[in-house]
């Protein structure tokens, strides 16, 4: 196992460069870096399109820092909820076929590899959630779905903003944040890296892992 640096330059880069909110706070997350204790840590890149942006850039590089650091990161490829599709805009989003993904992420790995090492003596993990959420049962999807309720989802800044608009909101726009809340669950992770477009997303996956694995947050 890779060895744990608490190199405090490198962490204090972690905790500001392109970062905007820490849940529950730097300071939490700053001490549990300079512990010592081996964390993983993932982010999630739904392949929506061929190419990874430059604001997925942000948050690979903050994997490779941790990385640097001697944590345990996960590059995840949603290619299960990018069948759903993250809710956003003024519309639901057109569900995309499996043909589609594939396509869309058979370059991924190699254009993530500029920024992420996938080898080398700590690599990063390269993942894709149908591995788990394909494989989840009606009985199983239910039981999550009793994590939470109607009201938490509602308290999404963008539902809100679809109910005032009389905006239709498909019943598979809730599943999305459960489902990607469940990836926490599944490969037990720390720590989620993410746009400011995913934190509610994010803290369901946090009070998931509350709730399924008695993790606290950080």
């Amino acid at each position: 196992m890779p060895r744990v640096m608490k190199d405090e330059k490198l962490i204090e880069k972690f905790l500001t460069r392109g970062v905007e909110t820490i849940i529950p706070s730097p300071e939490a997350l700053r001490e549990k870096l300079m512990s010592g204790e081996r964390i993983k840590a993932y982010q999630g890149f739904d392949p929506t399109g061929p190419y990874l942006h430059v604001g997925h850039s942000i948050g690979i590089r903050a994997l490779r820092i941790l990385q640097q650091l001697g944590h345990e990161v996960i590059f995840l490829v949603g290619d299960f909820t990018a069948i759903i599709g993250d809710p956003g805009g003024g519309k639901q989003r057109r569900i995309m076929t499996e043909e589609e993904i594939q396509k869309n992420m058979e370059e991924w790995k190699k254009q993530a590899s500029q920024l992420i090492d996938f080898e080398g003596d700590n690599p990063a993990k390269f993942m894709r959630n149908s591995e788990w959420l394909s494989k989840l049962t009606i009985k199983e999807l239910i039981e999550l779905m009793s994590k939470t309720t109607v009201q938490q989802m509602l308290e999404r800044d963008l539902f809100q903003k679809k109910l005032k608009e009389l905006t239709p909101i498909g019943l598979q726009e809730f599943i999305y944040p459960l489902l990607q809340g469940y990836d926490s669950v599944a490969m037990k992770v720390d720590l989620e890296i993410g746009g400011n477009d995913q934190i509610f997303n994010m803290i369901v996956g946090r009070n998931l892992s509350r709730i399924m694995l008695n993790k606290k947050s950080l």
